[in-house]
């Protein structure tokens, strides 16, 4: 409990820090890599607060200069922090619009170039993902949880039509990440925290140059079959 009371106390606080930072520093590059450079910052100091460890595989598949779509399963909130603070890349993420409702968090968000996606309006999360999509051509790194929220139990759910559109309207590369441990940190509907092991794992990139749209199915139970291996073994 005191464990949690700090990490709670630690995080709101950063939150707060990292946040006007990020919005301070977007004013002078309007990129938002240097705000991304804070949320970087924020993401290592939540995991710390928890007395939790990362370990990182697969560096060797990432390349900095070129820009992917990141997929990656979704176990708990603190998947966020993880792949914050430990992947050495820039990118942007594919959020739920009520997150940038949150007062300064979702200013910080928007600052940084992040992208809101409403999943009650059709015609919105098209128009988010053709965004994103066009980030991704500019040299971006857009992130996506293609299961749309937590797995309520740490199983990969099934992934949400439409979130592939990105990679297909973009041409760039899939690089999937397995992250696995964020659950016992912090599960889903539990507000307590407890020390942890996180695993990330990158996977080789899978292009996509050359797909339809018409592909896009196939090409998620692709991205499915990556993940679920890793993650069941």
């Amino acid at each position: 409990m005191i464990r949690t009371i700090f990490a709670w106390t630690v995080g709101l606080t950063t939150t707060v820090i990292t946040g006007m930072a990020a919005i301070f520093l977007s004013f002078f590059d309007s990129s938002g890599n240097l705000s991304h450079l804070a949320a970087r910052l924020w993401g290592k100091t939540q995991l710390r607060t928890t007395g939790s460890r990362v370990t990182l595989q697969g560096l060797e598949y990432l390349d900095p200069r070129k820009s992917y779509i990141l997929v990656s399963n979704h176990q708990s909130f603190f998947d966020i922090f993880s792949l914050l603070g430990y992947l050495p890349l820039q990118f942007r993420w594919i959020a739920k619009a009520e997150l940038f409702r949150i007062p300064l968090l979702g200013w910080a968000m928007s600052r940084t170039g992040y992208i809101r996606i409403d999943r009650e309006s059709p015609k919105k999360a098209y128009r988010s993902m053709i965004a994103a999509a066009e980030k991704v051509r500019n040299g971006v790194s857009v992130l996506i949880f293609p299961e749309g929220t937590r797995s309520p139990d740490g199983n990969l759910q099934p992934f949400k039509k439409g979130v592939f559109l990105i990679a297909l309207k973009s041409q760039a590369p899939i690089l999937p990440v397995a992250i696995r441990g964020t659950r016992d940190i912090m599960r889903k509907n539990d507000w307590r925290t407890y020390p942890g092991h996180v695993e990330i794992r990158i996977f080789p990139p899978i292009e996509t140059a050359g797909f339809s749209t018409a592909k896009e199915a196939e090409l998620s139970e692709q991205v499915r079959n990556t993940l679920l291996r890793h993650l069941t073994n």
